[in-house]
């Protein structure tokens, strides 16, 4: 029971730390959130009868074996393992842990999502089309239906949304957030959409579209109006529905029927595609398409790092996907 009350005081003591660095300003509270749900579950369930001053490499180990038993991914694995970290940390700083033990090494492979290709995301396209006349049946023999019935028949909504999604680059959690007021027009030189979107993940510049996005949004917003919404303070994609957390479990539905209609819901290497995958899909087919576009421009305007870009999108790129460029000549 000392054992537990000490490493309680210790978890307290850094999301205490934690939530001054929300109040900075210098992480996000989903942060501060997830370090809670992580030292406050597995890690205190791991070590609460395990002597804190006694932590070694072979605790560590079986830390990660625990981890492993639990099937985690190497991603959510090495999460945990930062937050051990701070534990540790705090354990040596009150001299209780002479000190830190380095922890074996855990390497996570990239898990890309997998996007696209430009005949898949057609046959996309047409499908979304196709399955707005058609109510789907197929709930599983003795299941009942989960989705509410206005969503039986697929959403004329969905393909307009699947074209925004890849003339924006947006992430499927903006979607429930993006209202009109979020979106002005352009016209000059180039014609296209400047985003503000509410902040994610710490990214606040505004984005810019293609220019396909406008005569769509255009488009988007008169069939809004005859429908009583379009206003500056009304949602883009669905805004009768007030409970916008339902927003995505809709598309998210909706798209899968398209996947499993079309028989893509896994990619060719197995990778699971989702609707996230169509911002995958965005990022390739500019990286394809884009001409001579630079990593930094394409991940500032994307809304993330190009690190990133490289790690889950760049590296999905095969040699058949830049043939103009392999065999291209100098002049």
């Amino acid at each position: 029971m000392k054992n537990q009350q000490l490493l309680h005081n210790l978890i307290e003591d850094i999301l205490q730390a934690e939530l001054e660095k929300v109040q900075r300003d210098e992480i996000r509270h989903n942060s501060y959130v997830m370090t809670k749900i992580r030292l406050e579950g597995l890690i205190f369930e791991f070590l609460k009868d395990k002597p804190l001053h006694k932590i070694d490499i072979q605790v560590l180990e079986d830390f990660i074996r625990h981890m492993t038993e639990k099937k985690l991914s190497a991603s959510t694995m090495q999460g945990y393992i930062a937050q051990m970290r701070k534990v540790l940390r705090l354990l040596e700083r009150k001299k209780i842990l002479s000190s830190v033990p380095s922890f074996p090494p855990l390497k996570a492979q990239p898990n890309s999502r997998g996007g696209f290709t430009v005949t898949e995301y057609k046959a996309i396209l047409r499908k979304s089309k196709e399955l707005q006349r058609q109510t789907f049946t197929d709930w599983g023999e003795g299941k009942r239906a989960w989705m509410r019935s206005a969503y039986h028949q697929m959403p004329v909504e969905i393909n307009w949304l699947i074209r925004f999604m890849v003339y924006t680059f947006m992430r499927p959690g903006d979607v429930r957030q993006l209202k009109n007021q979020h979106i002005e027009i352009i016209n000059g030189n180039y014609h296209y959409l400047r985003l503000t979107m509410p902040e994610v993940k710490r990214h606040k510049s505004a984005t810019v579209s293609l220019a396909p996005a406008v005569p769509l949004f255009k488009h988007i917003l008169q069939y809004q109006k005859t429908q009583g919404y379009g206003a500056p303070d009304d949602h883009v994609f669905f805004p009768e529905v007030k409970n916008r957390r339902l927003v995505l479990d809709i598309v998210g539905w909706c798209f899968n029927w398209i996947l499993k209609d079309l028989n893509l819901k896994q990619g060719p290497h197995g990778n699971d595609r989702t609707f996230y995958s169509l911002r995958h899909s965005a990022i390739t087919f500019r990286l394809i398409y884009g001409g001579n576009i630079d990593l930094l421009t394409l991940a500032r305007n994307a809304r993330t790092s190009v690190e990133m870009i490289e790690k889950f999108y760049a590296s999905t790129l095969s040699a058949e996907m830049n043939v103009s460029l392999l065999h291209s000549k100098r002049r």
